[in-house]
């Protein structure tokens, strides 16, 4: 069996802070303690959703872009800090989480590959 942590964003101060110091209006929250996670993974947790701290990593970022330059109006620009950011928490978590480095433990497999075992199983596959 495996257990999901649905909502457990740690929903980090200090990403909430620097919405705000560039224009957000978010209001104190809380979320889970990474440590808490932590003690989750090791009661046998093995999915943990973090979109929350993504999101607010990327607004942050998008947000301090556009009051550095209000005039910036290109993606390329405003976007590329936002991924930055986004990329940071990923690496924290799975750095916390104790999932770092373990991409040579699986053998690579091609996209078509992929699809044949998706199908194998059974889902409907389609194009975008």
């Amino acid at each position: 069996t495996h257990l999901v942590m649905h909502g457990s964003s740690s929903v980090p101060k200090e990403l909430v802070d620097i919405i705000n110091q560039y224009g957000g209006e978010i209001r104190p929250t809380f979320g889970v303690p990474v440590r808490e996670i932590q003690e989750g993974i090791k009661h046998g947790v093995r999915k943990v959703n973090v979109d929350t701290d993504l999101r607010l990593a990327a607004t942050g970022a998008i947000r301090k872009a556009f009051a550095e330059d209000p005039s910036e109006f290109d993606p390329r620009y405003y976007l590329k800090p936002a991924r930055a950011a986004m990329q940071e928490v990923v690496k924290a978590r799975m750095e916390a989480f104790g999932q770092a480095g373990h991409a040579k433990d699986y053998d690579p497999i091609s996209l078509p590959d992929m699809a044949a075992r998706y199908k194998e199983q059974g889902h409907q596959l389609t194009t975008a």
